[in-house]
């Protein structure tokens, strides 16, 4: 896409330091309140790092080889036999090299260590801060091309499980649906499947990386449009106020209890929630509702340093979101209207929500 190219370029001239002193202090407070492209600039410069070490070992290699193709052990023994002083100076020569091939041996084997330890490193720090809550199926193994023909040649979803997964949920009853960016990013086809196990083709009409939201369209002639009955709650939520979720961390819909435990996310993110809500791989587009039955956030993530804790965008930044979409892809305004779950006990809200929130199944 054009705006990765141009994230990655400004990643590579902020790394290579060719911004300004503006420009730099700009990207240093993108990176701060943005935890998505704070990977992503750490991600480039590990690679940048591991292709210096690559081309240190290679130079080292070409001086090793130099300096066997500098060898001629006949001729030096031949010259050591006919004259001794020839003899002294292929002792010095033989220690010169041996110091020169055991000194180019640490070199190799410090360079070696160094990606090494950097590897093992990078993968702790990534570990240790966030982790992107989506489902990984590592069982698939087939071929992409014969999958791609499979899904273009059926109007319903393949028999086989999708590389990875998430949840989405609807923001309008003809057929709009919103997840996480980073779970149909890349995608080759998406589908996504009711409680019923009735499973749609859908496409992604819009996505916004900043926020890690995307919207998504069933394009199926045999989806039936339904009016919402929860509503959008663009206020922000108090402190300590108690949410729910619903997701696919599993093949059936799964329910989480917790509540608002700071009014920003990870890394001081403004348009995001910290959650004390238990969320697994999965649960990635999940709708965080509040006990009226509105909807306050979409769970983006989770802090794996600590159980139980996620984090979700703010229900303001997904309106603004979708008030700012192109016009021919507007869609209806059904969250605007007041919610119909308030008042009803929790069972039976979440019997009215399962009917609006979707398990999204990905294929690479």
């Amino acid at each position: 896409m054009k705006e990765d190219m141009i994230l990655l370029r400004d990643i590579e001239r902020y790394l290579e330091g060719e911004m300004s002193e503006q420009e730099k202090t700009a990207f240093d407070e993108l990176r701060r309140t943005n935890p998505l492209i704070n990977r992503q600039v750490e991600e480039h410069q590990l690679f940048l790092q591991h292709l210096g070490n690559y081309g240190q070992r290679q130079h080292l290699q070409a001086k090793l080889e130099k300096i066997h193709q500098q060898l001629d052990m006949p001729t030096l023994r031949k010259q050591a036999q006919d004259d001794n002083q020839a003899a002294k100076r292929l002792s010095i020569r033989r220690r010169t090299i041996t110091n020169l091939a055991a000194a180019a041996c640490i070199a190799l084997v410090t360079s070696l260590s160094t990606i090494a330890v950097i590897q093992n490193v990078a993968r702790n720090k990534s570990t240790a801060q966030y982790e992107d809550v989506r489902r990984v199926l590592n069982n698939i193994q087939r071929s992409q091309n014969a999958l791609i023909n499979d899904m273009n040649s059926k109007s319903k979803a393949p028999l086989n499980p999708g590389t990875y997964g998430g949840t989405g949920f609807a923001v309008s009853g003809n057929g709009y649906i919103v997840t996480n960016y980073h779970v149909v990013a890349g995608a080759d086809s998406v589908y996504v499947q009711n409680n019923k196990g009735e499973a749609f083709k859908a496409v992604s009409v819009f996505e916004d990386i900043s926020s890690d939201l995307a919207v998504l369209k069933i394009a199926d002639s045999t989806f039936k449009s339904q009016p919402l009955p929860y509503a959008l709650k663009p206020q922000s939520v108090k402190l300590g106020e108690e949410v729910f979720t619903m997701g696919f961390p599993r093949d059936e819909i799964v329910y989480g209890k917790g509540y608002i435990s700071a009014k920003t996310g990870f890394n001081g993110d403004t348009t995001a929630y910290q959650v004390s809500i238990p969320v697994n791989p999965g649960n990635s587009g999940a709708p965080l509702l509040d006990s009226k039955g509105d909807v306050v956030g979409i769970v983006t993530g989770k802090q794996t340093t600590s159980d139980g804790i996620a984090f979700a965008v703010k229900s303001a930044h997904l309106k603004h979101l979708l008030d700012e979409m192109p016009k021919d892809k507007q869609i209806r305004k059904d969250l605007n209207h007041k919610s119909h779950l308030d008042g009803m006990n929790r069972v039976d809200q979440i019997k009215k929500l399962e009917d609006f929130v979707y398990m999204v199944k990905v294929y690479n």
